[in-house]
C-alpha cells in the first residue's frame, strides 16, 4: 500500500518545477505484455520517476519498449489535486496507526515521493500536519523508524517544499527559512533525552551536510551541532559526531577543512566567531575540536582564531558583556596580557572598526584603547600605519562582489580620514609616498599570486585605486606599476582587467608626468605585439581595448615624444591600427636606413627584454626589406656607416649571450643569430674594434655603490620581467643607498616630509652622483622596507664548481659562499646583493671580482686556498684532454662561459696588483720629490701604516694568481680557442724562464724547442702567420709538426701532404695524421681523391668510422654526391670521434642534414634542422662574442651560410633542388645570385672564410646546370688561392673552372703563370685567347702585334656579335697582354702605344686603360728628357768619345723630337682617366702638375729664345689645363690644393694665373677646408706669396655664395686671434691662460659657422667607386652636417711644460663635443703638414696592396694647420702618452728609476768613460744592466683583456714598423722618448714633431746614426720573438709598397721643394718667392736612393740597391747596432 501510494503520488502529482513533455514520470510496460498493467510487480519493476529514482536507477534503453508519458494523458473527470489531498489524508493515517515497525519504515520511505508531487496549495494545507510529522519523525521511540527517516530528511530541504513549510509566522527567531529548519533540529536536539535518538539525530544532520550548499546557513548550523557533541560525555555521541565531521571534511570540503578556511574567509570567520562564543563555557569541546578535527593544539587553534575575532569582540563590547571576558580567556590561553594581545592587533582591529557600520564605532574603539594602555589615537594610528595601510588595501574579497567593490571604494575616504586624525591633511599622494612600494607589494604577494583568479581580478582594482592615489609620485612607481600589469596582460583570464588597468594608468602618467610616457611606451608595444600578430589569424576580445590603449600612447603624445616613437616598429596592418601606424610611419618619416641601425642598436641594449625582443625582430624584418641598401652600405666603406655596422655586430653578439632562462631570452637568441646571418660575415677588418674600457677595481666603497646602483642594478630594476626579480633590485638597492648614508631614519616622526635634507654630507654627495632618470628610478628604494632572511643552509666544502652545472648556477654558489666568508665594510655591500645575483647575471660577475679580491686580502687562509681550488678546478676541468671534445659541445658550452668567467676574474686582479704596485711606488717617488724640494707631507705615519697594509693585501693577490699556473691557464685557454689568452700566458711563462730575442738589449734569450713547439700551436689558432715565422727562427731545429703548423697557417697544402706523408711513415695509425691528409685533400680541393680515401680510412681504421664519415660528409655535398653523401650521414652515426676533426666537420654534417631535409622536400625538417644548427652556434658564439668579434667571426661566417641555404629553400619553393632548376634569366634566382654575389664582397677575402661559401654556390648552380656560373665561382676561388700564394690550389681551381665552361678562365690561367713567374706562358695564354677573338675587334695592329710573335695560327674568327658582348673581357684581356709585353721588354715603343690605343678604344669609357696609357706614355716623356738632358749636359762638358760616336749622337738629335713635344699627350691621357673615375686620383693629378709647372718653368726660362714649337706646345698645354678645370669634378682638385698653393709664385706668369683661377674656383666651391689650408701662405714672410694669397682670397670672396661672405670676413680675425694665442706668454709660472679675460674679443666672436680643423673634416671622402661614374659632378666629399663647426672655446687653456711653452686649447664644436688641439709657437709646421699629406697618401698605397690592406697597415695621421710659417695648431691625439714617461713610470714602479738619482748617475757614468772605453761597451757593461727591458710590461697593465692585447700588441708592431720604413725614406730625427706617443687604446705607435726632417738629424752637433728608433724596450714590445715575425715581415711589405709607388711618393714630396722651408729659406731670402733649393735637391735626391734600395743616410756607408728583404734587414741591424746606440745623444736615452 505504501508503494502504491508512492507511485501513485509520482503519477498524479505535478511538479512546479517542469512543464516539458519527457520530464515527468513514465510508465514503462513489460516488452512481453500487450496491453497496460497495473500490477505492483510491474510497477516495481518498470517504473521509473525522474525525479524520486534519478539515484535509484538507470533504465536501459532496450528495457524501454513503449512509455506512457503521463503529461499527455487525459482522463475526462478526474481531478488530480483532490487525488494528492486524499494521498495526504491516507499516508498521515497509516503514519500514525499502530502497525509494525516494517510497515511504518515502508511509509517513511514513500514519504519523499508524496511531498515532492505536491502542489504548493496542497501544501500549505496540510502545513501543520507535515511540521508535526517531521517533529514526530525526529523523535520517534523506533530506531529502525528514526534512521529511515535519517536518510530522507534531506526531502524536507527541497526549495517548495521549504518555502511552505518554514514559511513566516513559524520558528522561533523569525530568520530565514534555512535558520528556522534548523532550529526545529536543534529543538529535537534539545528534547532528546534519549542517547539513542542523539545518535539517529547526528545521523540526520550527516545527511542533511551531504546535499547542503557548503557557505549555506544549514551546512553551517549543522556543522556547528556536531561540534557541539565534541564534549558529550556519552562516548559513542562523541565519537560519532567526530566521525561525521571528518566524513564531512573528506567529502565536503576539497583539500581538507585547513584549505577550505583558508579559502573561505566567511565560513572561517563564522566558525572563529562560534568558537570564540564557546571557549569559557564548553573549554574541552575547544581543545576537542582542536586536537581531534583540526590536528594541532588548542593555543595554535586560538592563535588562527584571535585575527578574526579580537575585532568583532572589541568592537562589539559595548552591547556585549560577555567580550570582555573572552578577550581575557583567550589572552590567557596565549600566555599573555590583555593589554598586549590588543596591541599586537591594533591593525587588524582598527581596520575592522574604520569600515565596519561605516566607522560608527570607531570612538568607542579608540575610547577602550586609551582606557586600556592609555594612548590618544593620534599615537595608536601612528603606531598602527604601516599594517594598517596593508589591510585596509590588500583585504581578501567579500563573497559578495558587491560588497567587495564597496569597500574598494571606500579605501580612499578610509585612508584619508587616517591622514586626517593623523597630519590634519588629507592629501593622499603625500601622506602615502613612502608606502606605495610596500603596498605595491603586500598586492603582488597576497592577491596577484594567489591561485583565486577572483582575487587576482581583485588585485588589479587595488593598483587601480592604489594609481589613483599616486598623483604626482605615479612617475617614481612607474617600473613596478608595469611589471604587475605586465604580468597579468600575459596571463589568460586577467588580460581584459589588466588592459583596463593598464589604459587606466597610461592616461594618469599622461597627466602627471608626460615625459615619463616614452618609458613606457615601447614596453607596452612589446607586451602588445604577441597578442596583436595572433589577432591577425584570429580576431580577439581584446583587440579593441589594445588600439584604445595604444591610441593614448602614441597618438596622443605624437608631437611629445616623436623622437620616441619613431623607435617603434610599424604594427601588423589590421584595419584599426591604422591611425596608431600612421603616426608611427610619419614619426620615422624620412629616416634613413643608418638612422634605422642606430635605433635598433639603442633599441638592442635596452634594459627591457621584450624590448629587445620586439627589436631583434623588427630589425630582421628590415634586414629582409632593405637587402639591398644593407650590402651597398657594408661594401661602400664610409666610416660613419662602417661605425654603425660596427656597433649594431656588437650588440647582436651580445643578444646571442642573453642570459635569461625565459622563452622570450631564448627567442631573442635565436632572433639575432638570424640578424647577424642576415647582415652576413662582415670583415672583420671593416668592423671597428670597440675599445672596452679598461676595468678597475673600485677603490672606494662609495665608487663600488654608485657603480653597482648606475650600470647594473637600476637597469635590472627597470628591467625585471617579473616582480621577484624587481623586488632582489629594489632591496639590493635600498640596502646600498642606505650604506652609503642615502637613507632617512626610519625611526624619525618626520619621515614623510622629507628624504634629502636627513641625508648625512656623505649621503648627499652619493645622491648627487646619479643622473636624474637614475634617481627617479631608484627613488622609492630611499623609504622602502624589504627585508631578506639570512642564509641558513651551509654548503657542503671543496670546490662547487661541476662541468655540468650551468654558469648561472655555479656562479650563484660561489658568490654565495664568497659572501659568507666577506668581511669588512664591504661585506654589507655584497650582503645587500645576494638576492638579485640569483636573477641578474650582469651583476653577479660584476661584483665577482670585487668578492674574491675581498677575501683574498681581508680572508682567513682556508677561505682563499678555497678559491684557488674553485680556479683550478674550472681551469683543469678545460685543460684536461677528455674534456676537449666537449669544451665545444652544447653540453660543455656553458663550461666555456665559466672558464671566460674566470679568465676576466684573473684579468682584473691581476690589474688591480699592477695598479697597485704602481701607485705606491709612484706616490713613494713623489713623497722623495716633495721632500727634495723641501715640501711638507703631514701625516707620514699614517700612510705608512697604510702602505704596509696595502703592500700585504697586494702581496696575497699576487700569491693567489702565482698559484695558478701559467701553462694550466694557456692550456685551459687553447682548449676554449682563446688563443690570444693562451698566448699572453704562455709568452709570460716562457718569459719569466728564458727571456726573450732583444740585441739590442744587455743579452738575449734562448727557448726550448718544446715551448716554441707549443707557441707556435697557439700562433696557428690566431691567423697571425707572420707571427709563425718569427717563432721558427728561434728554433735550434724544426719539427715535423712546426713545420706542419707554418705550411698549414701559411696555406701550402701540397708542402702539408708531403709532411703527413712522412709523418705517416713513423706513425701509420695516426688517426691525427690521417685526419690531417684528409683536411689537406679538402683544402687543395681534391675532392675525390678524399673520398677514395675517407673509403680505404673506414676499412682500415673502422673504429673511427663516424671521424671518417663525417670527413666525408664534407666531401660528398660539395661535390653533389647525395647518394654518398646518405651513406656517410648513416654511418656517422656510429664509432670514435678524433676531436680534433670534430669541430669544423660537425657544422658540415648539419647542412647535409639541411640538404638531405631539402632533398625529401620536407619543408618542416628543413627549418627544423636549421634551428638546430643555429641553437649549436649559438653556445659557442656567446663565448667568443663575450671576447672578441674576431674569434667570433667562424662562427657568424656559419651563420651567413646558413641564411643563404634558407633564402635558396624559400625560392624552391615546395620542390626539391634535384628536381627543380633553375634558368639564367630567372628574375628570383636573379636577385638571389645578385644578393649572394654582393654579400660575398662584404665578407673577408680569405680562403677559410669564402670556400664553403663558394662551394655552396657551386653546388646550387651546377644542379640548374649553369654551367658558366659554376665556372665563376671556380674562377674567384682561384683567384682567392692565387693571391693567397697557393698555386696548386689555384690550378686545380682554373682547370674545374675551364671544364665548366667560364668565359674568363684563360685570364686567370694567364695570371696564375704570371705569378709563377712563368712569363713566357702567361702572355702566351693570352695571346691565344686573343687571337680568338674576331679580327673586326682586335683591330689590324693589335693582330700583326700578335701574329708576329705567335707561332699558333689564329682560329676561324667567332661571329662579331657573340664577342661584341664580350668588350669588356677583350680590353681586359688586351691591356694586361700590352702591360705584360711592355714588361718584358718584347715590343718596340710604338707597337706598345698602339695597343694601349685600341684599348681605349674598346672600352673607351674605362678609368684603368687611359691611366695605363697615360703612364706609358709618361714613361718614354721622362725616358727622353732623361737622355736629351745627359746629351745636352755632355755637350757642356765637351767630348769624350771617338768622333763616330759624335756624329751617331748627332744623327740620334737630328731624328728625335724634343722631349716636351710628348707632354701634351701625356697631360691628355691622365685627363681622361680623371674624368672616367678616380681610382688613380692621387697618382694622376699631381703627376699632371708636377709635369705642368716643371715644363712652364722650362718655358719661362726659354721665352726670349724665340721657339715657336715650344710655344706652340705651351698654348696646347695651358688650354689642356684649362679645359680639365672645366671638366673635372672640384674635389679633385682640392686633393691637390696644397701643390697648387706651394707654386702661386712660379715663375711663368700663364702657369700662376691659370693656378690662382683654381685655387679661387676651389675656394668658392669648399671654402670651408680651402680657408684653412690657405691660412699659412696668407701670413707668409714672402712678401710675394702673401700678396698673391691676399689676391686669390679678394677674388673669391667677390666670387663666393651670399651664404659663405662671412666666412671670409670672420676667418682673418680668427687667425689672427689663434697667432696671438700661440704666442702668448702667460704670466710667470703660470699653468694656464684665461681666454675669457685675455681673449675677450676671440671669445666675442663666437658661435662661428668655420669648421673645426679636425682631420676627418680636411680629408676628402671620394665617392665609393663605382662603373658608372657620370654622376660625379653631383657628388660632395664635405656635407656641412656632417663637420662641426667652432661653437665656442673653453674658458681656460693650458700651457704644456715644453721648451716652446705651447697652448692647450679647447675649442666646443656645434655638436657639443669638446676637442683639444694644441697651439705651437716657434715651429714651421708646414713640415708637419706636408708630412700627413704624405701620410695619407701611403695610407692610400697601403690601403691598395692585398698584403698591407689584409695586415690593415696605416700610419696613424693627425690634423695639422700651419697659420704662419713659424706657428700652427695641431690637432690634439687623445688616450696618448710618450714612450719616456710610459717606461719611467714602469721603472720607478719596479725600483729601477729614481726622479732625483737616477738621470745624474747616467751622466756622471757617460762623462767618465767618455773615451776611455768604446761607445757600445760603456752602454752595453754600464747602463743596460741598470734597465732591463720592461715595455712589455705596458701592454699587460693597459690591455689586461688578452684579445685586447694582442691587438694592440700586433697594431704596435705594424705601425712601429711602418713609420720605422717611413721616417728612415723621408729622413725623419730626433726619435727621442717624447717624439714616440703611445696610444693607450689601441696599442698604435704615434710619431709627433717633424722638424728635424729630410736628413737634419745627421747635421746636430750629436749626428743621428740610427735609421730609425728600435731600441731595447721598443724590441720588448714586440714579444719574445723580438724583430723577427711581425715587425720584419712589415718592414718588408711597406718598403716594398714605398719602392713599387716611388713616382707617386716623389710627386708629393715635390711640393717640398718649392715651399721653402724656413730653415731653407733662411741662407736664401728672396721676395720673388719661388727659389730654386740646394738643401731641397739634395734631401729629394736622398730619398730617391732609398727608395731604390741604397742605404744612405745613416752612419753606414752608402750600399749598392738592395733587394727589399735585404735593405729591411739592413736598416735592422743598423737600428739596434750597440755601436750606434752608443754614439747617440745621451738624452736621446738608447737604453728606454
Amino acid at each position: 500500500m505504501a508503494f502504491s501510494l508512492g507511485f501513485l503520488s509520482c503519477l498524479n502529482g505535478t511538479t512546479d518545477c517542469t512543464d516539458n513533455v519527457g520530464n515527468h514520470c513514465n510508465l514503462f510496460l513489460d516488452k512481453h505484455s500487450e496491453q497496460p498493467m497495473s500490477t505492483l510487480d510491474l510497477l516495481s519493476r518498470g517504473f521509473w520517476c525522474p525525479q524520486c529514482d534519478i539515484r535509484n536507477r538507470i533504465v536501459q534503453n532496450e528495457e524501454k519498449i513503449s512509455i506512457m508519458d503521463t503529461a499527455r494523458v487525459h482522463v475526462e473527470n478526474v481531478n488530480f489535486h483532490i487525488n494528492i489531498s486524499k494521498a495526504h489524508t491516507l499516508f498521515f493515517k497509516f503514519l500514525y496507526a499502530e502497525t509494525s515497525e516494517e510497515s511504518l519504515v515502508y511509509w517513511v520511505e514513500v514519504l519523499p515521493r508524496i511531498l515532492r508531487h505536491s502542489s504548493r496549495h496542497v501544501l500549505l494545507e496540510m502545513r501543520t500536519q507535515w511540521v508535526q510529522c517531521f517533529e514526530f519523525l525526529l523523535l520517534h521511540e523506533m530506531k529502525a523508524v528514526r534512521e529511515a527517516f535519517s536518510g530522507v530528511v534531506c526531502c524536507f530541504l527541497e526549495k517548495n517544499v521549504l518555502d511552505v513549510l518554514c514559511s513566516d509566522g513559524l520558528g522561533k527567531d523569525g530568520g530565514t527559512k534555512e535558520l528556522q529548519f534548523m532550529d526545529k533540529i536543534k529543538c529535537a536536539f534539545t528534547e532528546a533525552e534519549d542517547s539513542q535518538i542523539l545518535l539517529t539525530l547526528l545521523e540526520s544532520i550527516g545527511t542533511i551536510m551531504k546535499v547542503s550548499d557548503i557557505h549555506g546557513e544549514v551546512f553551517f548550523c549543522s556543522f556547528v551541532l556536531l561540534i557541539d557533541q565534541l564534549d558529550n560525555h556519552n562516548s559513542i555521541i562523541r565519537m560519532t559526531a567526530l566521525r561525521l565531521i571528518h566524513r564531512c571534511c573528506t567529502y565536503c570540503f576539497k583539500g581538507g577543512l585547513d584549505h577550505f578556511l583558508s579559502k573561505y574567509s566567511n565560513a572561517r570567520d563564522n566558525l572563529y566567531n562560534y568558537l570564540s562564543s564557546r571557549l569559557v563555557t564548553h573549554p574541552i569541546m575547544i581543545k576537542e575540536f582542536a586536537e581531534d578535527v583540526v590536528g594541532i593544539k588548542t593555543k595554535e587553534l586560538i592563535e588562527r582564531m584571535v585575527p578574526s575575532v579580537i575585532p568583532k569582540l572589541i568592537v562589539s563590547l559595548p552591547n556585549n558583556n560577555h567580550a570582555i571576558i573572552t578577550l581575557r580567556e583567550l589572552a590567557s590561553h596565549l600566555n599573555t596580557e590583555l593589554v598586549q594581545l590588543i596591541i599586537n592587533w591594533l591593525p587588524t582591529v582598527l581596520c575592522f572598526a574604520l569600515f565596519y557600520d561605516d566607522g560608527q564605532h570607531l570612538p568607542s574603539v579608540l575610547q577602550f584603547y586609551k582606557n586600556e594602555t592609555e594612548t590618544d589615537s593620534k599615537e595608536l594610528f601612528a603606531a598602527a600605519l604601516p599594517t594598517l595601510l596593508d589591510e585596509i588595501v590588500c583585504f581578501p574579497g567579500e563573497s559578495d562582489q558587491i560588497e567587495t567593490d564597496i569597500r574598494t571604494a571606500k579605501i580612499s575616504p578610509t585612508i584619508q580620514n587616517i591622514a586626517r586624525i593623523l597630519t590634519g591633511n588629507e592629501t593622499l599622494p603625500q601622506f602615502l609616498r613612502n608606502d606605495f612600494v610596500r603596498l605595491l607589494n603586500s598586492i603582488d604577494k597576497k592577491m596577484l599570486h594567489s591561485d583565486d583568479m577572483k582575487l587576482q581580478k581583485q588585485a588589479l582594482q587595488r593598483i587601480r585605486k592604489l594609481v589613483e592615489m599616486m598623483g604626482p609620485y605615479l612617475s617614481t612607481h612607474t617600473p613596478k606599476i608595469m611589471v604587475l600589469l605586465i604580468f597579468a596582460i600575459d596571463k589568460e583570464g586577467l588580460q581584459m582587467d589588466g588592459l583596463d588597468v593598464l589604459h587606466f594608468f597610461i592616461k594618469q602618467l599622461a597627466g602627471v608626468s608626460p615625459n615619463s610616457i616614452k618609458y613606457v611606451m615601447s614596453q607596452v608595444v612589446a607586451a602588445f605585439i604577441p597578442s596583436l600578430e595572433k589577432c591577425k589569424v584570429c580576431p580577439s576580445a581584446h583587440l579593441s581595448k589594445i588600439v584604445e590603449i595604444l591610441e593614448e600612447l602614441v597618438v596622443k603624445n605624437n608631437s611629445l615624444l616623436k623622437q620616441h616613437i619613431r623607435e617603434l616598429p610599424l604594427l601588423p596592418s589590421l584595419p584599426l591600427l591604422s591611425e596608431v601606424n600612421k603616426v608611427i610611419q610619419e614619426a620615422r618619416g624620412l629616416m634613413t636606413l643608418q638612422d634605422h641601425l642606430k635605433d635598433a642598436v639603442n633599441g638592442l641594449n635596452h634594459e627591457s627584454l621584450n624590448v629587445r625582443y620586439m627589436v631583434a625582430c623588427e630589425l630582421s624584418k628590415l634586414f629582409n626589406a632593405r637587402r639591398d641598401d644593407l650590402t651597398a652600405l657594408i661594401i661602400g666603406e664610409d666610416i660613419a656607416h662602417l661605425d654603425v655596422i660596427s656597433s649594431l655586430i656588437m650588440a647582436l653578439l651580445k643578444g646571442c649571450a642573453e642570459q635569461s632562462r625565459t622563452n622570450v631570452g631564448q627567442r631573442l637568441k635565436i632572433v639575432c643569430a638570424d640578424c647577424l646571418g642576415a647582415l652576413g660575415a662582415v670583415d672583420p677588418a671593416k668592423v671597428k674594434v670597440i675599445s672596452c674600457e679598461r676595468f678597475k677595481i673600485k677603490c672606494s666603497d662609495d665608487d663600488l655603490i654608485f657603480e653597482l646602483i648606475h650600470k647594473h642594478l637600476a637597469r635590472a630594476f627597470r628591467a625585471a620581467a617579473d616582480t621577484t626579480v624587481h623586488d632582489s633590485a629594489a632591496l639590493a638597492i635600498q640596502e646600498l643607498l642606505k650604506l652609503g648614508g642615502c637613507q632617512s631614519s626610519p625611526s624619525d616622526d618626520n619621515l614623510r616630509e622629507s628624504n634629502c635634507c636627513e641625508m648625512s654630507y656623505r649621503g648627499q654627495k652619493l645622491w648627487g652622483r646619479f643622473s636624474n632618470y637614475v634617481k627617479e628610478i631608484i627613488a622609492p628604494c630611499l623609504t622602502s622596507r624589504f627585508h631578506l632572511r639570512n642564509p641558513t643552509d651551509s654548503a657542503p666544502l671543496g670546490p662547487v664548481y661541476r662541468p655540468e652545472m650551468s654558469f648561472r648556477r655555479w656562479i650563484y654558489y660561489w658568490i654565495r659562499r664568497l659572501t659568507s666568508h666577506a668581511t669588512g665594510s664591504r661585506s654589507g655591500i655584497f650582503s645587500a646583493c645576494r638576492g638579485i645575483i640569483r636573477h641578474d647575471m650582469p651583476t653577479a660577475i660584476y661584483l665577482l671580482p670585487y668578492l674574491v679580491l675581498n677575501v683574498v686580502c681581508y680572508g682567513a687562509p682556508e677561505a682563499r686556498q678555497s678559491i684557488t681550488e674553485e680556479i683550478l678546478c674550472v681551469l683543469n676541468a678545460a685543460a684536461s684532454e677528455s674534456s676537449g671534445a666537449a669544451v665545444h659541445g652544447i653540453a660543455g658550452g656553458q663550461s666555456e662561459v665559466c672558464i671566460q668567467a674566470i679568465f676576466t676574474l684573473l684579468d682584473n686582479l691581476g690589474q688591480w696588483v699592477d695598479d697597485l704596485k704602481q701607485e705606491i711606488a709612484l706616490s713613494q717617488s713623489s713623497y722623495a720629490m716633495a721632500g727634495k724640494h723641501g715640501g711638507k707631507l703631514k701625516g707620514r705615519t699614517c700612510s705608512d701604516y697604510e702602505q704596509d697594509q696595502l703592500l700585504v693585501q697586494c702581496s696575497n693577490v699576487a700569491e693567489l694568481l702565482a698559484a695558478i699556473p701559467r701553462v694550466t691557464l694557456a692550456r685551459a685557454s687553447l682548449r676554449c680557442q682563446a688563443h690570444a689568452r693562451a698566448l699572453m700566458y704562455f709568452e709570460s711563462h716562457v718569459q719569466e724562464n728564458s727571456g726573450s730575442s732583444n740585441p739590442a738589449a744587455e743579452c738575449s734569450g734562448t727557448f726550448s724547442d718544446d715551448d716554441i713547439s707549443f707557441l707556435m700551436e697557439i700562433y696557428g689558432g690566431l691567423d697571425e702567420p707572420d707571427g709563425l715565422l718569427g717563432l721558427a727562427n728561434l728554433r735550434k731545429s724544426s719539427s715535423l709538426q712546426d713545420q706542419l703548423i707554418i705550411n698549414e697557417k701559411a696555406g701550402n697544402w701540397a708542402e702539408v701532404l708531403t709532411l703527413c706523408e712522412q709523418a705517416l711513415q713513423m706513425e701509420p695509425t695516426s688517426v691525427h695524421r690521417q685526419s690531417d691528409v684528409l683536411n689537406c685533400l679538402l683544402n687543395m680541393c681534391h675532392l675525390q681523391a678524399m673520398i677514395a680515401h675517407v673509403d680505404g680510412l673506414v676499412r682500415s681504421i673502422p673504429q673511427y668510422k663516424k671521424t671518417w664519415c663525417m670527413q666525408g660528409v664534407r666531401a660528398a655535398w660539395r661535390l653533389g654526391r647525395w647518394d654518398l653523401m646518405d651513406e656517410y650521414l648513416t654511418g656517422a652515426d656510429k664509432g670514435l670521434v678524433f676531436s680534433g676533426s670534430e669541430n669544423n666537420a660537425s657544422f658540415d654534417m648539419d647542412l647535409a642534414k639541411i640538404f638531405k631535409a631539402m632533398m625529401n622536400k620536407d619543408q618542416f625538417l628543413v627549418a627544423e634542422q636549421i634551428f638546430q644548427s643555429k641553437q649549436a652556434l649559438l653556445v659557442p658564439l656567446a663565448a667568443a662574442g663575450m671576447d672578441s668579434y674576431m674569434r667570433a667571426y667562424p662562427y657568424v661566417v656559419k651563420l651567413h651560410m646558413l641564411r643563404e641555404l634558407e633564402d635558396f629553400n624559400s625560392l624552391l619553393g615546395d620542390k626539391s633542388f634535384i628536381d627543380k632548376s633553375f634558368s639564367a634569366d630567372d628574375p628570383k634566382f636573379l636577385k638571389l645570385t645578385k644578393d649572394w654575389e654582393n654579400r660575398l664582397r662584404c665578407t673577408q677575402p680569405s680562403l677559410w672564410t669564402r670556400e664553403p661559401l663558394l662551394a655552396l654556390r657551386r653546388m646550387v648552380f651546377s644542379q640548374s646546370h649553369m654551367h658558366a656560373q659554376v665556372g665563376n665561382s671556380w674562377l674567384h676561388y682561384a683567384k682567392l688561392c692565387r693571391l693567397a700564394g697557393h698555386y696548386e690550389t689555384a690550378h686545380l681551381a682554373i682547370l674545374e673552372a675551364d671544364a665548366s665552361g667560364a668565359p674568363n678562365a684563360h685570364m686567370e690561367k694567364a695570371k696564375y703563370l704570371w705569378n709563377i713567374r712563368k712569363f713566357d706562358s702567361a702572355i702566351a695564354e693570352l695571346q691565344q685567347t686573343l687571337l680568338n677573338m674576331p679580327a673586326e675587334i682586335l683591330g689590324s695592329a693589335v693582330l700583326s702585334s700578335l701574329c708576329s710573335l705567335s707561332l699558333a695560327l689564329p682560329n676561324p674568327p667567332i661571329s662579331a656579335t657573340q664577342a661584341s658582348k664580350e668588350n669588356p673581357d677583350v680590353s681586359k684581356s688586351l691591356l694586361l697582354y700590352t702591360r705584360w709585353i711592355h714588361y718584358t721588354g718584347q715590343k718596340q715603343s710604338a707597337d706598345i702605344k698602339s695597343l694601349y690605343s685600341r684599348v681605349t678604344e674598346l672600352q673607351p669609357k674605362w678609368e684603368k686603360g687611359f691611366f695605363c696609357m697615360a703612364k706609358f706614355v709618361d714613361d718614354l716623356l721622362i725616358d727622353a728628357r732623361k737622355r736629351q738632358e745627359d746629351d745636352k749636359f755632355a755637350c757642356k762638358v765637351g767630348p769624350v768619345s771617338s768622333s763616330s760616336s759624335n756624329s751617331v749622337s748627332r744623327a740620334n738629335e737630328e731624328k728625335e723630337k724634343p722631349w716636351w713635344e710628348l707632354l701634351p699627350g701625356v697631360l691628355l691621357y691622365y685627363a681622361k682617366a680623371l674624368h672616367k673615375g678616380h681610382k688613380n686620383l692621387f697618382q694622376a693629378l699631381p703627376r699632371m702638375l708636377t709635369l705642368w709647372f716643371e715644363f712652364g718653368s722650362i718655358y719661362a726660362q726659354e721665352e726670349s729664345s724665340s721657339d715657336h714649337h715650344m710655344k706652340e706646345i705651351h698654348g696646347r698645354v695651358l688650354s689642356l689645363i684649362r679645359g680639365c678645370l672645366k671638366d673635372l669634378p672640384t674635389y679633385q682638385w682640392l686633393t691637390v690644393l696644397s701643390q697648387l698653393i706651394s707654386r702661386i709664385c712660379h715663375q711663368n706668369t700663364h702657369v700662376v694665373r691659370i693656378v690662382k683661377y683654381i685655387i679661387i674656383f676651389i675656394l668658392k666651391e669648399y671654402p670651408q677646408q680651402a680657408l684653412w689650408m690657405m691660412a699659412a701662405v696668407s701670413k707668409s714672410t714672402v712678401p710675394a706669396r702673401r700678396d698673391a694669397a691676399a689676391e686669390i682670397l679678394q677674388s673669391a670672396k667677390k666670387g663666393c655664395q651670399r651664404g659663405n661672405c662671412a666666412l671670409f670676413i670672420q676667418f682673418p680675425s680668427l687667425i689672427d686671434h689663434l697667432i696671438k694665442l700661440c704666442f702668448h706668454p702667460g704670466q710667470p709660472k703660470a699653468k694656464t691662460i684665461n681666454i675669457s679675460t685675455e681673449f675677450s674679443s676671440l671669445k666675442r666672436m663666437m658661435p662661428l659657422g668655420i669648421i673645426l680643423p679636425v682631420q676627418q673634416a680636411l680629408t676628402v671622402t671620394l665617392p665609393s667607386y663605382d662603373s658608372n661614374m657620370l654622376d660625379q659632378s653631383g657628388f660632395h666629399p664635405f656635407s656641412v652636417s656632417e663637420h662641426p663647426t667652432i661653437a665656442g672655446i673653453a674658458d681656460e687653456a693650458e700651457i704644456l711644460s715644453s721648451l716652446q711653452k705651447p697652448k692647450k686649447v679647447v675649442f666646443i664644436g656645434s655638436d657639443g663635443v669638446a676637442r683639444p688641439f694644441l697651439c705651437k709657437p716657434k715651429d714651421d709646421l708646414r713640415k708637419d703638414s706636408r708630412m700627413m699629406e704624405f701620410n695619407a697618401m701611403i695610407n692610400r698605397l697601403l690601403s691598395k696592396v692585398p698584403e698591407s690592406r689584409r695586415r690593415k697597415l696605416y700610419i696613424r695621421t693627425f690634423a695639422v694647420v700651419p697659420l704662419t710659417e713659424d706657428c700652427g695648431m695641431v690637432e690634439w691625439v687623445p688616450n696618448t702618452r710618450g714612450l719616456r714617461h710610459i717606461l719611467q713610470d714602469i721603472y720607478i714602479a719596479h725600483g729601477k728609476f729614481d726622479r732625483m738619482k737616477t738621470n745624474p748617475q747616467i751622466k756622471k757614468i757617460y762623462d767618465t768613460y767618455h773615451g776611455k772605453m768604446p761607445d757600445d761597451e760603456m752602454l752595453k757593461t754600464k747602463i743596460l744592466p741598470m734597465f732591463p727591458p720592461v715595455f712589455h710590461k705596458w701592454f699587460l697593465t693597459t690591455f689586461s683583456e688578452p684579445a685586447a692585447w694582442f691587438r694592440a700588441r700586433v697594431a704596435y708592431a705594424h705601425t712601429t714598423a711602418v713609420w720605422s720604413m717611413v721616417g728612415h725614406i723621408v729622413g725623419l730625427g730626433d726619435r727621442h722618448g717624447e717624439n714616440i706617443l703611445f696610444d693607450s687604446t689601441t696599442g698604435d705607435c704615434v710619431h709627433v714633431d717633424f722638424s728635424c726632417l729630410f736628413d737634419r738629424g745627421l747635421l746636430l752637433d750629436k749626428p743621428e746614426v740610427v735609421p730609425f728608433r728600435l731600441t731595447q724596450n721598443m724590441i720588448d714590445g714586440l714579444g719574445i720573438t723580438g724583430y723577427e715575425g711581425i715587425f720584419l715581415k712589415v718592414c718588408e711589405i711597406t718598403l716594398s709598397v714605398l719602392r713599387t709607388h716611388k713616382e707617386t711618393l716623389m710627386t708629393v714630396l715635390e711640393t717640398f721643394i718649392h715651399d721653402p722651408l724656413v730653415e731653407w729659406t733662411k741662407t736664401n731670402k728672396s721676395s720673388a718667392g719661388e727659389v730654386q733649393n740646394p738643401h731641397a735637391q739634395r734631401a729629394v735626391t736622398n730619398i730617391k736612393a732609398r727608395l731604390q734600395g741604397v742605404v744612405v743616410g745613416v752612419k753606414a756607408s752608402p750600399s749598392l740597391p738592395l733587394s727589399v728583404e735585404g735593405q729591411a734587414r739592413r736598416l735592422i741591424a743598423e737600428a739596434v747596432s750597440l755601436s750606434n746606440l752608443g754614439k747617440m745623444y745621451i738624452w736621446w736615452m738608447p737604453w728606454f
